[in-house]
């Protein structure tokens, strides 16, 4: 039997179709119903064959039904309407299924990998996962820069055994260490000076930014598949990096929070990134 993970905000089906491509069983989770049919289309023979169920399902603290709001973008869909609009963008509700993570994630077997995105609601499944009876080797989920919500993860995680993390930079699939923090924070800098009123001309300023995030920003093949921005990407083992302790990851978060707060940008400036943890 094929080792199983879980693909907790499927989104376009891009993280499912790498996990399904490197052998993996998939049971994919998404509340936006088009997305789900979307991908009962690409992954047909798949879901013939049993490696791959897809649940058109949204997770939330309590079974029942809920308004899902549908982003004009997508990475933005959420239950929270504030985030799924935020910058002016449209969206449009949905009613959607709601299911408790851990009653969801109970009715499979040992879990290898869970792989949390769902705009504002990571931190639900992770203390859903208090409740499940078998708690997946790894688990990711969106890195918050918002209060002390990051902080409060990751010390949870660490009560069910969670020791070790990895902190990946989604727009590239980086590994952000503290030995390469000061490296990341000089490019930032420069970029958003690049990319600020105090470059002039205009056009000169917006050209050397682009040049600067193409030299910054180099998106790296894993097994030889290129992953869409926006992607979580492999597993974390899949990564060449070390794993990180505890303190670590702490030291990490606070730097990216305090460089946020610097450039006066909101949310990561552009950058965002998931925190991977293992359970040995």
């Amino acid at each position: 039997m094929a080792e199983l993970i879980f693909d907790v905000g499927m989104h376009n089906g891009n993280d499912t179709a790498y996990y399904l491509a490197r052998g993996y069983d998939v049971v994919a989770v998404e509340a936006n119903p088009e997305f789900c049919k979307a991908a009962e289309e690409r992954f047909a023979a798949e879901i013939a064959v049993g490696r791959l169920i897809v649940h058109n399902v949204g997770i939330a603290e309590q079974p029942g039904e809920l308004e899902f709001w549908v982003s004009d973008w997508s990475e933005w869909s959420s239950f929270h309407k504030e985030q799924a609009t935020r910058g002016g963008v449209s969206a449009f509700p949905v009613a959607v299924r709601t299911m408790r993570f851990a009653d969801l994630l109970n009715k499979y077997p040992a879990v290898l990998f869970a792989k949390i995105d769902i705009e504002r609601n990571d931190t639900l499944c992770i203390y859903e996962l208090e409740r499940c009876s078998s708690l997946p080797t790894y688990v990711s989920f969106e890195l918050s820069f918002e209060g002390t919500e990051a902080v409060t993860d990751i010390q949870f995680l660490t009560k069910l055994g969670y020791r070790e993390f990895k902190c990946i930079r989604q727009n590239d699939l980086r590994e952000i260490t503290p030995e390469n923090m000061r490296w990341q924070g000089l490019m930032r800098r420069i970029m958003a000076r690049a990319g600020s009123h105090r470059v002039p001309p205009t056009e000169r300023g917006s050209v050397v930014l682009m040049v600067l995030q193409l030299l910054h920003y180099r998106p790296r093949k894993t097994n030889g598949w290129k992953f869409a921005v926006g992607s979580s990407g492999p597993l974390a083992r899949e990564f060449s990096g070390r794993w990180m302790s505890y303190d670590e990851m702490l030291v990490v978060w606070k730097n990216l929070l305090a460089l946020d707060g610097e450039l006066n940008v909101h949310g990561t400036g552009g950058e965002w990134f998931d925190v991977h943890a293992v359970r040995r």
